[in-house]
């Protein structure tokens, strides 16, 4: 009998243990989905019991109260168990936290006809570094007398800069198109009219606005992302960053994002 009383008492402490661990893990689990780290911050946003700003590298734990000190104020958080998510702030003044868009579009391959390459140049365009893009030889042909270039705004100026070219490949760089007179210019972000000239006339292709990032930035932010995606295969970190791109920066040309991923984290 006493026996019996003390193998049940073992059994009960036994599955006493295992529902605390179980309880333990699953308490874990629930609030780490509820954990997010910063990846950027556009604005000023500021948590309010601390006082200090948020910034790249921050944790932001589900309810904590934030103030957003400036307009449009917003921060892109991820999280391993749940996805990226955007917090901006609510007519209430709370918090939202939304589902970030799941825009992966990309564009890539060669520019073969005017539809090309107007569709290719709209909106926001991120370049990376230095991008070469191929365009077809039989409608864009370039060389000394057949060239693309770019018109613009600066202090009250209007600025036309011929874009270089290399085995018919159009070639955008920060450091030419943001230059005047041989001097360079403070970097922003400026709606710009893209032209193709042959035959000693102009022909307007689009307005776009090429946005070119800080590479130290912009490398530390792909490298948060792909740490909280460290257990998933390449396509899908691959997907996760154009995503990111797409809604923080503008459109990614495939081939010039492709060898920047390549380079500087082995991800292809």
């Amino acid at each position: 009998m006493k026996r019996n009383f003390t193998l049940g008492l073992i059994v009960v402490f036994t599955v006493g243990l295992l529902f605390a661990n179980m309880g333990a893990k699953e308490s874990k689990k629930l609030a780490g989905t509820d954990k997010y780290k910063v990846i950027r911050v556009d604005g000023r946003i500021v948590f309010q019991r601390t006082k200090a700003d948020m910034k790249k590298g921050d944790i932001f734990l589900a309810g904590m109260a934030l103030s957003f000190k400036t307009p449009q104020s917003r921060a892109a958080v991820i999280s391993s168990l749940k996805g990226r998510f955007v917090l901006s702030a609510s007519e209430k003044g709370q918090t939202k936290i939304l589902p970030a868009a799941n825009n992966i579009s990309s564009r890539a391959g060669a520019l073969i006809n005017l539809i090309d390459v107007q569709n290719h140049f709209s909106g926001r365009y991120l370049v990376i570094g230095e991008m070469k893009l191929e365009l077809g030889k039989e409608a864009f042909p370039l060389d000394d007398d057949n060239f693309f270039y770019l018109s613009y705004e600066h202090e009250g100026e209007t600025i036309r800069k011929k874009l270089n070219s290399e085995n018919n490949h159009v070639i955008l760089n920060k450091e030419d198109i943001y230059k005047i007179d041989g001097k360079a210019i403070p970097y922003s972000e400026k709606e710009m009219i893209l032209y193709y000239r042959s035959g000693g006339e102009s022909k307007k292709i689009n307005n776009f606005t090429p946005v070119f990032p800080s590479l130290t930035d912009l490398k530390d932010e792909v490298a948060i992302i792909l740490d909280e995606f460290n257990g998933q295969d390449n396509e899908k970190k691959i997907k996760e960053v154009t995503s990111y791109l797409n809604e923080f920066y503008g459109h990614p040309q495939k081939d010039n994002l492709g060898a920047w991923l390549e380079a500087e984290f082995s991800l292809k």
